[in-house]
């Protein structure tokens, strides 16, 4: 996707507000659906952005969802959101938009919470059938009896795919028990602008999927409209909100609690025992497993869970895990090997202490990475252009470790991913700071070891000329020094 930034105006109407003149015109971009490109106009009245077309009905097939249950799926971050609720063991939980079912299960599985779907996509069924969940076609308004209430309701990036989301919170509010909490998140109106990253905009905008984006001050009002008190922040590009019917309600959550790794490796640990073999999530809830602990400094558990994890990705993509330059054999390069991989050089240059195996793992991660922006001309998650940038970088930093001379060459790499969209010159700059240490440390370290090396030499002459009995041993020592 290319936005082209105009100043302008246009007609557009904002299913926020109503409004649909005069609206100032943000940008534009050419959509394959329709002759006349695709207008991205901020509200005149209530702020919200609003995209002028949405793609017929949804496309997604089998290999889209095997891509999120692999790796763009944010189970850390539906989490993050639960975990601030604080309802009871045995609370009744909707999940509203839920597609696979992700947010039902960790709260299942965390919390002992009783939960509910309502989706009717492809997504869905394959939650039923993994995951053994209750997800249910219909709406908010048809799916349940009148007077069925539930203590959790949940909308992940669901309501700016919502034609009228007034109307959509008003059957929130309706269906929420008298001390029900509803946690919501939505992409940030205020994210787009020319300066923010195509890598958080592409996915924040979703040409095509996403109706309207809210600011925070509008997700306020309209949940105020809706009879709802709230807690809205903004975290990056993403609006977060927890809202109840009254304030003692809203009282109990808590918007600073964060979920524990424990937490998060357990519901990994759970769900990959009982993933079937070759299956996307064996390899999704592996590769978390790795990716957690990792970022935890859990090294221990990272290694003890790699078994498991090689045994999916072999059985699923056909690639050997102790083999990294199997990877680039490989034809259909799936992202989630950009993450996989350097995690594992993560793994290698922290854990094993093994430079030239994370240096393997890098350079096949960031591989990956380069040949996805190859094949669609974008990155098409934000994960990808992160972790290929830092495999580019950390590659630098291993090879500095045993092999100079190939040093420039994988900083000129990391500087193309730059110009790529992957990190930024800030970032890059850091990351040469560090190289250059690493290689000053290495430059020190080898001429202390060459003095200490003469100094035994001299050592060894002296003492192998001595006629004292006991002396020649010590010559001995300092020859195995010289041999060292």
């Amino acid at each position: 996707m290319e936005l082209r930034w105009i100043d302008g105006e246009a007609d557009v109407r904002c299913p926020v507000c109503g409004r649909s003149q005069g609206q100032e015109l943000l940008a534009t971009t050419d959509v394959p659906w329709r002759d006349e490109p695709a207008e991205i106009v901020r509200c005149g009245d209530c702020g919200s952005v609003v995209i002028s077309t949405v793609q017929p009905p949804s496309t997604y097939s089998v290999a889209d969802w095997d891509w999120y249950v692999e790796q763009i799926a944010g189970i850390e971050a539906i989490a993050g959101m639960l975990v601030k609720v604080g309802a009871p063991s045995g609370a009744r939980m909707l999940d509203v938009g839920c597609g696979y079912g992700f947010g039902l299960d960790l709260a299942q599985v965390l919390y002992g919470w009783e939960g509910i779907g309502l989706d009717p996509s492809l997504a869905a069924e394959r939650g039923r059938a993994d995951l053994g969940l209750d997800i249910r076609p219909g709406t908010l308004d048809d799916a349940f009896e009148p007077d069925e209430r539930f203590d959790v309701i949940f909308a992940s990036e669901v309501l700016e795919h919502v034609p009228d989301p007034r109307a959509f919170l008003v059957s929130v509010q309706r269906r929420l028990s008298d001390t029900g909490v509803f946690l919501m998140t939505t992409p940030d109106a205020g994210a787009v602008r020319p300066e923010t990253p195509m890598t958080i905009l592409y996915p924040a905008l979703s040409v095509g999927a996403h109706e309207f984006l809210l600011t925070k001050q509008g997700l306020e009002s309209m949940l105020r409209d809706a009879g709802l008190e709230s807690n809205v922040w903004v975290e990056g590009a993403t609006l977060c909100a927890l809202a109840a019917r009254s304030q003692d309600a809203l009282r109990i959550t808590n918007a600073s609690a964060t979920v524990p790794t424990s937490d998060l490796l357990r519901y990994c640990e759970t769900r990959g025992e009982s993933a079937d073999a070759g299956s996307s999530l064996s390899v999704g809830m592996a590769s978390r497993r790795l990716k957690f602990s990792v970022n935890a400094g859990e090294y221990e558990i990272a290694a003890a869970g790699y078994p498991q994890l090689r045994q999916a990705v072999l059985d699923r993509h056909g690639v050997d895990l102790d083999d990294p330059a199997s990877t680039l054999t490989v034809a259909d390069h799936r992202s989630a090997l950009v993450v996989i991989h350097y995690f594992l050089g993560i793994l290698a240059l922290n854990h094993d202490r093994d430079p030239q195996a994370a240096a393997e793992h890098f350079a096949a991660s960031a591989a990956v990475g380069k040949a996805q922006y190859g094949v669609y001309g974008l990155y098409p998650d934000p994960e990808t252009p992160t972790y290929e940038f830092l495999s580019f970088a950390h590659r630098a930093l291993a090879l500095a470790q045993f092999d100079v001379d190939a040093v420039p060459g994988a900083l000129a790499d990391m500087d193309d991913a730059v110009t790529r969209g992957a990190g930024d010159t800030k970032l890059a700059a850091e990351y040469r700071t560090r190289v250059d240490r690493e290689l000053s440390a290495r430059t020190r370290l080898g001429a202390g070891r060459r003095q200490a090396r003469a100094g035994a030499a001299r050592a060894y002459r002296k003492l192998s000329r001595s006629k004292v009995p006991g002396v020649g041993a010590a010559a001995r020592g300092v020859r195995n020094v010289l041999r060292d």
